[in-house]
């Protein structure tokens, strides 16, 4: 009986680890898909020292915004230069390449200014997995980072970016498949 007890529990102790794999696997393939970047409505532009740049974007808005944060660090870096410019009730930023921006490729004539993408640092929680609507589901509590960062980035000037310097905490829905487990 008490060989049973233990083969029954180092088989729930190895199920619990490989659960854990799997839900990090099934985020990571949601969460990664995308960049985090500053972009433009038109990226396809070329950021030339003298040739300023009109954007529609609240670079000295209040809260949080990832864009906001990595002009910020485009700034900081000293990469960019933003200034204010009338227009007519409203006023726009102007973004200007500085000399040591001209010399880094940070532009992506795509995707804009991108800093990485979100990875899984750490799956802290989950819930018991339970049917619903004819699905077995799991809420996960996991934390990420970001990964993919490119070399011309100083993380010291992109700190205001969530997960740049320290893990953030977020949740997920997983739902079971036939191909194990998937983001909704």
């Amino acid at each position: 009986m008490r060989k049973f007890l233990l083969v029954a529990g180092l088989a729930v102790l190895v199920s619990g680890c490989g659960e854990k794999g799997d839900f990090e696997k099934a985020i990571n393939a949601k969460i990664s898909q995308s960049n985090l970047c500053y972009s433009l409505q038109d990226n396809d532009i070329v950021f030339n020292k003298g040739f300023p740049i009109k954007v529609n974007r609240g670079y000295r808005s209040a809260g949080y915004s990832a864009s906001n944060e990595i002009l910020k660090g485009l700034v900081e870096q000293g990469l960019l230069t933003v200034s204010q410019q009338s227009n007519g009730f409203s006023s726009v930023d102007v973004l200007e390449v500085t000399d040591k921006g001209q010399e880094v490729e940070f532009w992506d004539r795509e995707k804009g200014a991108c800093v990485g993408h979100r990875a899984v640092a750490e799956v802290k929680s989950w819930t018991e997995p339970s049917g619903g609507n004819g699905a077995k589901i799991t809420q996960v509590t996991y934390t990420w980072i970001l990964d993919g960062v490119p070399g011309w980035v100083d993380k010291n000037a992109f700190s205001g970016v969530k997960g740049m310097s320290e893990p953030e905490e977020a949740k997920i829905v997983l739902v079971k498949t036939n191909n194990g487990w998937a983001a909704r």
